[in-house]
């Protein structure tokens, strides 16, 4: 007896299409044996970002994928193939980051509780040390009285 899910499953298994197969280069082009220093060959593997694409997407064998893997990685170790490509593109700016609006945040100016390298610990003058220091200056006039 099948339960009801168990029918569901083989009817969807029954709609499912069985996808092409991707043509295999290796075996179209009839290598014999994956060498490292063939580029052209291993870059057909790779990303643009430099990635060894998967097995599905390459249509390799696993004995293959092996193969490719391992002199991808040999033509990386000798400088043959780049670990990692930098695809340069302009992003768009997000949302509400203007940088103009930061500009535009009014005088910030000596707030008074800093020194004056902006250091909110250094020591601030005191009422007696302000009262010592004072000094009664004479301004001479030239005979006339404000």
């Amino acid at each position: 007896m099948t339960s009801k899910s168990n029918k569901i499953r083989m009817a969807k298994a029954a709609i499912r299409k069985t996808g092409k197969k991707k043509p295999n280069a290796i075996d179209t082009e009839r290598v014999k044996f994956v060498d490292y220093k063939d580029i052209n060959l291993l870059q057909r593997f790779m990303s643009d970002r430099s990635k060894i694409r998967g097995q599905r997407i390459a249509g390799t064998t696993v004995q293959q994928q092996r193969d490719i893997a391992n002199a991808v990685k040999n033509a990386r170790e000798m400088a043959l193939l780049p670990y990692a490509k930098r695809v340069s593109s302009t992003r768009a700016p997000r949302p509400g980051s203007d940088r103009e609006d930061r500009e535009d945040r009014g005088d910030r100016g000596d707030r008074g509780d800093r020194g004056e390298r902006g250091d909110k610990y250094a020591p601030r003058e005191t009422a007696v040390a302000a009262t010592e220091n004072t000094d009664v200056v004479e301004i001479e006039t030239n005979g006339e009285e404000a």
